[in-house]
Parts: structure tokens; sequence; C-alpha cells
């Protein structure tokens, strides 16, 4: 395949967006100076925040991929399609997320609890299309029921996370209750 060598390499990470780990020695932790004005709720938001800004970066690079590839007139496979059509999804998960957020004042808890009702109900209770699709269809059909599973699977951990250290803080009698 000839590909000029200025053609930049998709985003690597794009498949695997999700909560950015907290390395152990963080802030996060209730050892830390900051942890006296941090609870578990901001720590959950300020995740949220990040998985959001991952999900975009990740949209926005494969989607400059594809751009890139049509630009150049070089032939357009399937892996940045996927790729474009996969994180875009993602994005939207993680973008409903953030609406919930800051348009119903919601916290991050709970507005990760309500977009990840709606994204089962999307992976369980979508009907079928009783119209035949073409392979295009199902593989864009693909791509966006990945992303929801995707979703799913980061914000169960960011959850789990979250419920751990909700249960440290409301244990210890000196750090902030709840707020």
């Amino acid at each position: 395949m000839n590909i000029p060598s200025d053609r930049r390499a998709p985003y690597a990470g794009a498949q695997s967006v999700a909560v950015p780990p907290t390395p152990p020695g963080t802030a996060d932790e209730s050892s830390s100076p900051r942890s006296g004005t941090v609870g578990p709720l901001a720590l959950a938001d300020e995740r949220v925040h990040e998985a959001l800004a991952a999900a975009q970066h990740a949209a926005h690079a494969a989607a400059a991929e594809v751009a890139y590839l049509l630009q150049r007139g070089l032939r357009l496979t399937s892996e940045p399609l996927y790729q474009a059509t996969y994180t875009q999804a993602l994005r939207t998960w993680w973008e409903q997320v953030g609406e919930q957020l800051s348009e119903r004042n919601l916290e991050a808890d709970h507005a990760l609890r309500r977009v990840r009702s709606w994204a089962r109900t999307y992976l369980t209770a979508e009907i079928g299309s009783t119209q035949p699709g073409t392979l295009f269809d199902h593989a864009l059909a693909h791509a966006s029921r990945a992303a929801a599973r995707r979703f799913l699977t980061a914000t169960g951990e960011l959850l789990a996370e979250h419920a751990t250290r909700h249960g440290d803080f409301s244990t210890s009698p000196s750090s902030p209750t709840g707020a």
C-alpha cells in the first residue's frame, strides 16, 4: 500500500476509550493533602469528565483519520470506518452522561446509572428492523452495540470504584460525608 510518510497513525487508544485509570499515590487517595476538600462525589464527577474528554478526543481522532484518507484519495477500508463509528457512538453515550450532569444537575453516580439504564435498554430491548439491511447497515449497528457494551463496562468499573471510595469515606470519622 502506498501511503505517504507524513500520514498520521490513527489514535491508538480509540478502541478502548474508558475511564482513565487512577494511578496509586495520586490526589484521589484519602492520605493526600487534597482529600480533605475532595469528596467521593467530586472524584466521580472528575472521572466522568475525564472519560468524556477521552471519548471526545478519540472520536475526533478517528474522524480525522477518515478525513485524511478521503482527502488524500487513499483507500478507505473498513477499519477506519468502524473506528469512527465506534468512537462516535461511545462519545454519544458519555455526552449523555455529561448532559445529565450539566442540564439535570444530577450527581455523577446518578447520571451514570441513568444512562447505563438507557444503554442496557438499547442492547436488550431494541426491536429488529423488518426491512432487510445491507452489510454496511449491519456493520454500523455492530459498532454501535460494541460501543454501548464498552460504555457499560467502563461505567460499571467507575461505579464500583465510586462505591468503594464512598464506603471508605463514610466509614472514616474524619472524612467529609457525601459532599
